[in-house]
């Protein structure tokens, strides 16, 4: 028997036994799907949480549904944060929907040296991601959604404190020697892991050394020279790879 449809939805919508899905997914479920009253769904909080509910009634802008089942899944560790370098065209459209699928946790956006794109639009472009994110991880079975952090300067990124303990931070970078499978098993006990990748033209040696001094590895990827939007690709699925 085919597992039912699966959306997210946020824990408010969550009333004693009751799910009031709203927004874009009412008419996806009403309309493309052509679901009605009777009808099973799975729905996610994004926190982990899934629910197996029934079609209790169908409007125009809200589908209720009844809780029948209830269960948890655990978020795998660690915790991937991605700090990509912001690439040029749609390049990081591609970043955020594959990144979700791989397991990233947190998507921070890293205006750099290098970075060549023109800053506009920020909360229109987060929105837009956070969007891929969703329905990336409803695609890929995902228990949680991944967030879209604001745009920050490299700089800036630096200098904030990771207060998690058991953390790894990762600079893939091109002059560097260390086989990143090498750093990845000489900590197998990691939380969380913090990954550096660069736009087009990758990270100047300066910021290199910045982000050395607040105890990034440099580590390769391998032989080749990586696109951005490859890098980042390459370098989750090592780690999924090593971990998971």
């Amino acid at each position: 028997m085919p597992r039912p449809p699966r959306f997210f939805i946020s824990p408010e919508q969550v009333i004693d036994q009751r799910i009031h899905i709203t927004g874009e997914d009412v008419r996806h479920i009403a309309t493309v799907l052509r679901m009605k009253t009777g009808d099973e769904l799975l729905l996610c909080d994004g926190k982990g949480t899934e629910y197996t509910v029934k079609i209790a009634q169908v409007g125009r802008t809200e589908i209720a549904a009844g809780i029948m089942n209830q269960s948890k899944r655990a978020v795998r560790f660690p915790l991937i944060t991605l700090g990509q370098g912001l690439p040029k065209s749609d390049k990081m459209d591609w970043i955020v929907q594959k990144a979700t699928e791989l397991g990233v946790s947190h998507i921070i956006p890293l205006v750099t040296e290098r970075t060549i794109v023109k800053i506009k639009d920020e909360e229109k472009r987060i929105a837009r991601w956070q969007k891929i994110s969703r329905e990336a991880a409803m695609q890929s079975n995902r228990p949680d959604i991944p967030s879209i952090g604001h745009f920050v300067l490299f700089k800036d990124f630096l200098r904030t404190p990771n207060s998690e303990l058991r953390t790894l931070n990762l600079l893939p970078w091109e002059e560097g020697i260390e086989p990143i499978k090498n750093v990845l098993r000489q900590h197998p006990d990691v939380k969380s892991i913090v990954v550096l990748v660069g736009p087009e033209g990758g990270f100047s040696r300066t910021e290199a050394a910045h982000a050395r001094d607040k105890g990034f590895h440099e580590v390769s990827l391998g032989p080749n020279i990586l696109r951005t939007e490859t890098a980042a690709i390459a370098v989750l699925g090592m780690i999924g790879y090593e971990y998971y």
